[in-house]
């Protein structure tokens, strides 16, 4: 996937990877990925759960770091330095966490229900 300097962060392309997670996603649900007043709806849950404007980021980087165990790649990513991701990201949710982040998927094309928690 390209990212242009548009929408990153740094203002700077790059070019990411697509986790299996994420294309499964993408791949089943047509549609705009953001749809219109999202940014409405997520503010709501950000806010009923105490939630941080940058979770989505740092959910992110703290299981792609402890999931892939690479800085670079991370760094990449998430358009940050390996400092930042060592600082930052590293430990800050355990291996096992970090990969079970990387098999949330769809249940099924007619539903974008997910189980979190059993």
């Amino acid at each position: 996937m390209r990212i242009t300097g548009a929408i990153s962060k740094t203002g700077k392309p790059r070019q990411i990877k697509i986790q299996d997670n994420l294309y499964q996603w993408l791949t089943q649900f047509g549609g705009e990925i953001l749809p219109v007043n999202s940014d409405r709806e997520i503010k709501v849950i950000r806010e009923k759960f105490g939630l941080g404007r940058d979770v989505l980021r740092h959910t992110f980087c703290s299981a792609h770091v402890m999931a892939f165990g690479s800085f670079a790649e991370t760094a990449i990513e998430a358009g940050n330095s390996e400092t930042i991701i060592r600082t930052h990201y590293l430990n800050a949710i355990t291996r096992e966490q970090a990969q079970a982040f990387w098999e949330i998927k769809p249940i099924d094309a007619t539903s974008k229900i997910i189980h979190l928690a059993s």
